[in-house]
């Protein structure tokens, strides 16, 4: 085992992956950046086939030009928190054989992970999407070289730069991790990459106040609930065996845990009480049910830490991974204005979800 580096010997790097169409986004992101050893590596190939690939791998081998311990690599369309680069010296002093990625967006598996670690007190948690969070990705610097060559050289048709990344970490044996509270926010800007059909793709919770992180890393557990972005159906995943015949919906395991489909709707309306909420009622409650999954996990895993969130609302962190479940998991089925409107609301609503599985369901072991 080698001795965790002070911040003091993490030396970072930085680039800017680019699009030429973007170039005034991109030098935006540099110069918030404030970093020496920096630049923007602009796609070689602007009017070939969308991809992102190709800065991305002209980012990756950036690390060649510079001295450091790490290579930080950027999106053109990010923004930081408050002290950025001294709060990711940090998290990759405690970190440094790790990927460390700064930002998951709201509606991923990760992200249902990342906001029991906001709960509970742990400071980064496992990636757990089939791809890496690349919009602000840390790597030490042999190993962004190593990735490079492998996007130059391994990639599959089709592949993109994150789905590449989670492929050669893995094999490669590294750990993928998200800081949360995240320190950057991704920004609505066109993509150019055909995600446009995607909606919004903001932080599960972003600080941009700042955050401090220790060296805490959210232990797993085997059930993750989650609620499928792209088609707005509840299922609990097996992440020791995440494949899609192991998924099952949400509503079975809740019936197995004993809660019933009345009693969860009846539960459901008396939260919403005559508020209307900007989605669905069939939707709503695919969202409702997952956080009744989630409290009911949380209580079982972390006992006593579902009940004192009600007074912890105050806690920036916690409205904010409260209040972006629904928006994440329901953005391409419900109005996203409408939906940021009723952030306090729809952060209670989650909660009492939370609350409701955490007193009447149980799982098993």
């Amino acid at each position: 085992m080698h001795p965790t580096p002070s911040r003091s010997f993490v030396v970072l790097s930085a680039s800017v992956m680019a699009h030429p169409d973007r170039s005034a986004s991109a030098h935006r992101v540099l110069a918030g950046l404030g970093l020496e050893n920096a630049r923007v590596a602009f796609d070689p190939e602007p009017d070939g086939p969308p991809s992102s690939l190709r800065s991305a791998r002209l980012a990756y081998a950036d690390a060649a030009r510079y001295p450091g311990t790490h290579h930080l690599v950027l999106q053109d369309d990010v923004t930081f928190s408050e002290g950025f680069v001294e709060s990711a010296l940090s998290c990759l002093s405690h970190h440094p054989d790790s990927a460390v990625s700064f930002f998951v967006e709201w509606g991923s598996r990760t992200a249902f992970l990342a906001r029991w670690a906001v709960f509970t007190g742990a400071a980064a948690v496992p990636v757990v999407n089939p791809y890496v969070p690349t919009q602000a990705l840390a790597l030490p610097r042999p190993l962004a070289l190593d990735l490079a060559r492998f996007l130059t050289e391994d990639t599959e048709q089709g592949e993109a730069d994150d789905e590449a990344a989670r492929r050669f970490l893995r094999g490669r044996g590294v750990q993928a991790l998200v800081m949360v509270p995240n320190l950057v926010e991704h920004e609505d800007l066109p993509s150019l990459t055909g995600n446009s059909g995607h909606g919004a793709r903001h932080s599960v919770c972003f600080a941009p106040e700042g955050a401090a992180h220790d060296a805490s890393v959210l232990a797993a557990p085997r059930l993750l609930p989650m609620v499928g972005w792209n088609v707005g159906r509840a299922v609990v995943v097996d992440l020791h065996h995440d494949v899609p015949a192991t998924r099952r919906p949400t509503l079975d395991v809740l019936a197995s845990w004993g809660a019933t489909e009345p009693g969860l709707r009846a539960a459901l309306d008396r939260a919403i009480g005559a508020r209307p909420y900007p989605a669905a009622p069939d939707l709503l409650f695919e969202a409702w049910i997952t956080a009744v999954a989630l409290g009911a996990l949380q209580e079982r895993h972390w006992p006593g830490t579902v009940r004192p969130l009600r007074g912890r609302l105050d806690e920036p962190s916690v409205a904010r991974a409260l209040a972006t479940l629904v928006p994440g998991a329901l953005r391409v089925f419900a109005d996203p204005v409408a939906l940021r409107r009723r952030a306090d609301d729809l952060a209670r609503l989650v909660l009492s979800a939370m609350e409701y599985g955490a007193a009447h369901c149980r799982p098993g072991r």
